[in-house]
């Protein structure tokens, strides 16, 4: 059992795991050490505070590390209850053998889920795939090699177990060194939170190897460093999902301007076909229209595009400007959709119409003739689909074209 504590202290350096410091006392020696009751409850009230406070953000953000912490969180509460002189029942007693199984099995899985935790903590990009890897399954090797400190006189198991613990020592730390050359904030803190627990375990481990007596302060300080590594891990944690809801905010304002540009006309402001057609399908209107400017190819020809594309503009402020959705659907093509009163919608249409005139009069002074505008318009009958409708549209705006243009051919259903 001596020996299994030796072991346990050279792993868990930097790991965050709480286990007795010295090779020659047991794991009873040290839970019968005096204790300061304020400092043990400190700690106790922290790491619960830390679970609720993973426990609140892991309801926001919903990250996987937080998971990993409130069971490293919950590993810690567990060996600091059995590092004390609770009263836990006859079976848990200080000196007991179930004592110590639970001292062990605690410090072991705080090991093995420190390195999912890390590498779900740190941000993207910082690590390696093969790293990434080895830091998931690998430190459950540690599990087979847990009963070596339970069996007396088993040197070459307890000689495997401390070889896996000192690599998934190595391990997390070339994972923090590397994240921080990469420019990991996260590791920073991480460093900063694992730092106090290292310098106590150097202190024993001196005392241990050069000095050949005890530390005798071992436990007061481990606690403390404990502490403070919860501290700063939730002060990381905390930073980091700031950075991650900054993130999730610039990318949902990014789709949100993707989505506008990818539903909107550039020249005209308005909607465009694809907008007009989700409208159609989540809200039906009672009527639909299409509306093309007369004679637009002249107005190319004779001004130049730069005057074609001021009088497709000036159009869509007329058309957008009144009670319907408008939309440009090509070229010197326009789409309205009607909701409301169905018998007040061939007054509106027509009433747009001519404002088309009007505002392009105004807007593009130098032509030399009014701009007219042909309509054909329908009413939307249960069940039509956005094609049908626009197909009847169609028909109805190629026969006011064929009807000499200048008007709105309109029948009462699709």
């Amino acid at each position: 059992m001596a020996r299994g504590a030796r072991f346990l202290t050279v792993g868990a350096a930097l790991l965050g795991a709480a286990t007795p410091a010295r090779a020659q006392s047991s794991f009873a020696d040290a839970t019968s050490m005096s204790w300061d009751g304020v400092l043990t409850g400190i700690f106790l009230g922290l790491l619960l505070f830390s679970l609720a406070y993973n426990a609140a953000f892991f309801g926001l953000l919903r990250e996987r590390f937080l998971i990993w912490q409130s069971a490293r969180t919950f590993c810690y509460f567990a060996l600091a209850v059995a590092l004390s002189p609770l009263a836990m029942g006859p079976w848990l007693a200080p000196d007991s053998f179930a004592r110590q199984v639970w001292i062990t099995t605690f410090f072991d899985l705080s090991v093995v889920v420190s390195g999912v935790f890390l590498r779900s903590y740190l941000e993207p990009g910082m690590i390696g795939p093969r790293l990434y890897r080895w830091l998931g399954w690998p430190p459950v090797l540690i599990l087979l090699t847990t009963p070596a400190t339970l069996i007396p006189d088993a040197p070459a198991y307890m000689m495997l177990r401390s070889a896996v613990l000192v690599a998934m020592l190595a391990l997390a730390a070339a994972t923090v060194v590397i994240a921080l050359r990469r420019g990991s904030r996260t590791a920073r803190y991480q460093a900063a939170a694992w730092s106090g627990i290292g310098g106590v375990y150097a202190v024993s481990l001196f005392h241990d190897i050069v000095l050949g007596q005890p530390f005798a302060s071992f436990l007061f300080l481990l606690f403390p460093a404990l502490g403070l590594e919860v501290m700063l891990t939730a002060l990381g944690i905390l930073d980091r999902l700031m950075h991650l809801r900054r993130e999730r905010q610039e990318a949902r304002a990014q789709a949100a301007a993707m989505r506008i540009i990818a539903h909107t006309d550039p020249l005209t402001g308005l909607p465009n076909r694809r907008a007009i057609e989700e409208s159609f399908n989540d809200d039906a209107p009672v009527a639909i229209a299409l509306v093309d400017l007369d004679h637009f190819k002249a107005i190319n020809d004779r001004h130049g595009h730069d005057v074609g594309d001021r009088v497709i503009f000036a159009t869509g402020v007329a058309l957008g400007s009144g009670s319907a959705l408008a939309a440009r659907v090509g070229g010197e093509e326009f789409a309205l959709l009607f909701r409301g009163a169905p018998e007040a919608v061939a007054i509106e249409a027509e009433r747009l119409r001519q404002r088309i005139g009007a505002y392009v009069a105004q807007m593009v002074p130098t032509l030399e003739r009014p701009v007219t505008a042909s309509m054909g318009l329908v009413h939307i009958g249960s069940g039509t689909s956005f094609g049908a409708a626009m197909k009847s549209a169609d028909i109805n705006l190629y026969a006011a074209k064929e009807s000499g243009r200048d008007r709105v051919v309109f029948i009462e259903a699709a």
